[in-house]
């Protein structure tokens, strides 16, 4: 049981993006780094952000970073690289010198905690691939890493988005455990770190716990901007149990059960705690292609009355 300790830290604040539900297009009133759709990076508040949680993370990982004990994963939307680029760094340089070590410490993106756009009849934004993402804008990125999990094409409701979620944490954590059993290493205690969104944070929340609400709407695990939230695993799965099942709801979790330590800190930022978010109900755009007058909505809720 090598994985004990999974950390997840939310993206920092970023510009927003505007969407038409009547035609499924998405746009900004600024220039995207990739030039791809619901895909913004940073605003200068959200750097700074970053430069915090490095700073925190660089202190709170050095030991598991030099003894090769950390393995990382990311959403591969801009804004979560570009908050995990100054804490890749500090980790890089204060990591083994062997290449090899290095090599695994590269952050892997995950598509399967990428961010939740809701159901629509039109095809949903997807990031940028791996090898476009370490080519242009981050080095660090691990581009023969291969997403476990997809979602799908044209989106999901709010209880799909959970099943994907505690589908791609299962996998992850079975793919370390293995990773470090293969190595002779099974005896150690690894540390995951996982930047992603606020839907996924808080799925990712009820998937390794198992503690889900009658109420998905209800405000349980916390997502604030560059919060970390910490989970320590109470055991690994029951020989012959798979890491991931449908009734992960009722059996305490994926991979055998983990309990929240820490319900997004931001002890570390300077500003403190900000841009909280929850579920506000189902997203699904299925009905609005023949609705007219909808208007256009923005990332963070607001509608505007003109198309």
């Amino acid at each position: 049981m090598p994985v004990t300790e999974i950390l997840l830290l939310r993206h920092g604040h970023r510009l927003a993006w505007t969407l038409n539900p009547v035609t499924g297009e998405y746009g900004s009133n600024h220039p995207y780094p990739t030039g791809l759709p619901a895909d913004p990076p940073l605003a200068s508040h959200g750097v700074q952000q970053a430069r915090e949680t490095a700073k925190h993370l660089g202190n709170v990982l050095a030991d598991v970073a030099r003894s090769d004990r950390l393995r990382i994963y990311s959403s591969l939307f801009y804004r979560c690289l570009e908050t995990l680029r100054p804490t890749a760094e500090t980790l890089l340089e204060i990591s083994p010198p062997d290449s090899l070590a290095r090599e695994r410490l590269k952050v892997r993106g995950e598509r399967g905690i990428g961010e939740w756009f809701g159901r629509a009849w039109f095809v949903q934004p997807k990031p940028a691939e791996p090898s476009r993402l370490r080519k242009e804008f981050f080095h660090w990125l691990d581009d023969l890493y291969h997403s476990r999990v997809i979602p799908p094409e044209h989106g999901e409701r709010i209880e799909p988005l959970h099943d994907r979620v505690a589908r791609a944490l299962a996998q992850i954590v079975q793919d370390v455990d293995e990773e470090y059993v293969n190595a002779g290493r099974g005896d150690e205690e690894v540390t995951l770190l996982l930047c992603g969104h606020a839907a996924q944070i808080i799925a990712s929340g009820r998937a390794l716990t198992g503690q889900v609400p009658d109420d998905l709407d209800e405000e349980d695990f916390k997502c604030f901007t560059c919060g970390l939230s910490k989970f320590v695993r109470r055991q690994g799965p029951v020989a012959g149990e798979p890491y991931y099942d449908d009734d992960w709801r009722n059996s305490g979790g994926v991979a055998g059960g983990w309990d929240c330590i820490l319900n997004s800190d931001c002890s570390h930022l300077s500003q403190g705690e900000e841009r909280g978010w929850h579920f506000h109900g189902d997203e699904s755009f299925d009905s609005y292609e023949a609705s007219g007058g909808i208007g256009i909505k923005t990332s963070n809720g607001e509608r505007s009355s003109k198309l």
